[in-house]
């Protein structure tokens, strides 16, 4: 049997086309200056070539993104589903591992006949590089939202923030201005997009439950967005180095020291966020905000849940453990505990994100399905297909 009758059968054993909540693009070399504002193209990204192999990386200001691979061009790339999930920034990049970047990485009218054939009906997609870059800008308040505005566009143009209803290309936002950050957000939700993207942790030493930030999440709730924390090189390292005295944290993935992991690591980073956020009153000044937790795993579920009971409801309205199960959905890794996690907090809101097409996602999505088992049916479909429907695209069951 081919791998393509392979996953044919698996999807229509399933019976059903699948929402993956996190796939992947590698985005070219124009992709934040094609539509970078003249006004201040002097504080555009630049290409730097590199002495050591050639390889070319982008520097923003005097800062060069090293957080994510050699060379930024993406000529060659891992193969998809070589490493396990979540091992991507841990284990080192062999070099018979990797390809040139097929022609479905960079373009949509490539990637929809690749998606009908793993069976996906739709997916979120996310950058590769870009959800690395916010922290080298954020002392630039004008830079930082020029060069994710000109990001936004070039998504828009070549993915779309909602393609077919199948490709939803995810938007960069920052909070570090609120008023700003609401701008942008009026423009890609003016464009379509069901749902943006935050990095986790504090934002200029505050909260992102700050009061200062309501008339931002006013504007989320108005539009209905779902807002999606993944993975990326976020504040929380950066913020955590000046407390530890870590010295300089512009490095590689593979290379970040294990305390640095252990303090200030992903888990660490969403953990402390939600934590803000429900004990912020985020949710009782708007009720009807929705959030997901996407490529981060759900192993730190636990932890937050045994602290928030641990600490109790304090001057809330209601117990944060529920707050959380209301507002929060999450896609863990097809290694972890799955079941345990529904008991958790209910198969609803379960998401299924094969990281497809990185060296350590899924080389075919529908694989996924082989660590739900201890499922039936029904819960099946609604981790891999309705409950992703119903948060971005508001569908019911089919």
């Amino acid at each position: 049997m081919t791998v393509t009758e392979s996953v044919a059968s698996r999807v229509e054993h399933l019976g059903f086309r699948l929402f993956d909540a996190d796939n992947h693009y590698y985005e070219p070399e124009d992709a934040f200056l094609r539509y970078m504002d003249p006004r201040i193209a002097h504080r555009a990204p630049r290409w730097v070539q590199m002495v050591d192999g050639g390889a070319r990386r982008l520097v923003f200001g005097d800062r060069m993104n090293r957080f994510l691979g050699a060379d930024h061009t993406f000529r060659m790339v891992g193969r998809p589903g070589v490493l396990s999930q979540g091992k991507a920034g841990v284990v080192r990049q062999r070099r018979e591992d990797l390809e040139p970047a097929r022609e479905e990485y960079r373009h949509r009218d490539a990637r929809l006949p690749v998606m009908d054939r793993q069976g996906l009906e739709a997916t979120l997609l996310f950058p590769t590089l870009a959800v690395s870059v916010e922290t080298l800008l954020a002392d630039d308040v004008e830079a930082t939202y020029a060069n994710l505005h000109a990001f936004n566009r070039w998504l828009d143009e070549d993915w779309g923030f909602n393609f077919q209803n199948r490709i939803y290309g995810v938007p960069l936002l920052s909070l570090i201005d609120p008023f700003l950050a609401v701008e942008e957000l009026e423009f890609v939700t003016s464009r379509g997009a069901p749902t943006v993207h935050l990095r986790p942790g504090p934002v200029a030493g505050r909260s992102p439950a700050d009061r200062i930030y309501d008339h931002f999440w006013s504007a989320v709730a108005e539009t209905n967005t779902v807002v999606v924390f993944h993975a990326s090189d976020d504040s929380y390292r950066h913020e955590m180095a000046k407390v530890w005295g870590w010295g300089n944290v512009n490095i590689p993935a593979r290379n970040i020291p294990p305390l640095q992991r252990v303090i200030a690591g992903l888990d660490r980073a969403i953990h402390d966020t939600i934590a803000s956020l429900l004990y912020g009153k985020l949710f009782e000044r708007f009720p009807t905000l929705r959030m997901a937790t996407i490529e981060l795993g759900c192993a730190w579920v636990p932890v937050l849940l045994e602290n928030l009971e641990r600490f109790g409801q304090g001057d809330l309205a209601e117990h944060p453990i529920d707050t959380f199960k209301r507002h929060f959905w999450v896609a863990p890794f097809e290694g972890e505990d799955i079941p345990a996690l529904a008991e958790l907090i209910g198969v609803d809101h379960i998401l299924f994100g094969s990281d497809y097409p990185h060296t350590d996602g899924l080389a075919e999505p529908a694989q996924y399905a082989d660590a739900l088992s201890a499922f039936d049916e029904m819960a099946t479909r609604k981790i891999m297909h309705d409950n992703a429907a119903a948060l971005f695209k508001g569908d019911s069951r089919e």
